[in-house]
């Protein structure tokens, strides 16, 4: 049994560099890295055996953000224990893109990148049971709130194949991105500036759900916690967004959390929370 812990939007900031890209300094205040840092103290006492930060690690992709998260990660990297990858906000500015600036302090294990390189699909055995395949869902755009993400044909595919071999081997197949996939029926509250980011290609995840055997999608994005099962190849197949790690709500659905889920050969066998406290 693999314990697997999961995050998802962190939006860490300095808020006294605010305002700038598009953000005020009291939006800063929506989410606080002492809330996060408190549920990435709670993951590492539960005992998790990897951690997956499923994107908008910073609040606009500024620097000082990156090595405030790096900061916040770093026992879990040091460890060999984490797995991040991309959000749109890490994305956020054309510099931050240009410079690869999640690639560089972050990349897909925590670590950084000397020379940034093409890094997704980036498949992270999760013991003999289970194999994470972590993918790249962040793009940048010239307006970036009505931008969507988009994981592209090349990762599709990859995942595609990916997701075949292991099953073959007997492992459960985890994949995670960013941007959501489907909402659930009950329309949960979410901010209004992410319904205009969808995932451009959701239509193609779903199918890859159908058709191939895949144990859980795991995302973020919005900032609520959900489940929406998908019918997958092999039985129901569990979509499951984390919310934010940091969100400063009074609202149940939208306080800050973390996940643990316990993974086997069959799939995901429990789903706990850690629910933070009010600020």
């Amino acid at each position: 049994m693999v314990r697997l812990g999961h995050i998802s939007d962190l939006h860490v900031s300095d808020r006294s560099r605010y305002p700038r890209n598009g953000f005020t300094a009291r939006e800063c205040e929506k989410h606080s890295a002492r809330l996060a840092k408190g549920l990435l103290d709670a993951l590492r006492e539960v005992g998790v055996d990897h951690l997956v930060v499923t994107g908008d690690v910073t609040f606009s992709g500024e620097s000082r953000e990156f090595e405030r998260v790096a900061d916040l990660l770093r026992p879990f990297a040091e460890a060999g224990k984490l797995t991040v990858v991309p959000g749109n906000h890490d994305v956020w500015t054309e510099d931050a893109v240009e410079t690869a600036r999640f690639l560089r302090a972050l990349g897909p294990d925590g670590r950084g990148m000397k020379k940034a390189a093409p890094s997704y699909p980036h498949v992270v055995p999760l013991g003999a049971d289970a194999v994470l395949v972590a993918l790249d869902s962040a793009r940048y755009g010239d307006d970036p709130w009505t931008t969507p993400g988009r994981l592209g044909s090349e990762q599709l595919k990859a995942a595609r194949e990916l997701a075949r071999e292991h099953a073959k081997q007997g492992r459960a197949v985890l994949l995670a991105f960013h941007h959501h996939v489907v909402l659930p029926p009950e329309r949960v509250d979410s901010d209004a500036h992410v319904a205009r980011m969808p995932l451009a290609d959701a239509d193609q995840v779903v199918r890859l759900v159908a058709e191939q055997p895949i144990a859980a999608v795991l995302h973020g994005h919005r900032h609520t916690a959900f489940r929406v099962d998908l019918p997958g190849a092999e039985g129901p197949t569990p979509v499951l967004c984390a919310g934010s790690a940091s969100r400063v709500a009074d609202e149940p659905v939208r306080r800050a959390r973390a996940y643990v889920y316990e993974i086997d050969r069959s799939g995901v066998r429990s789903v706990e929370a850690l629910v933070a406290g009010l600020e």
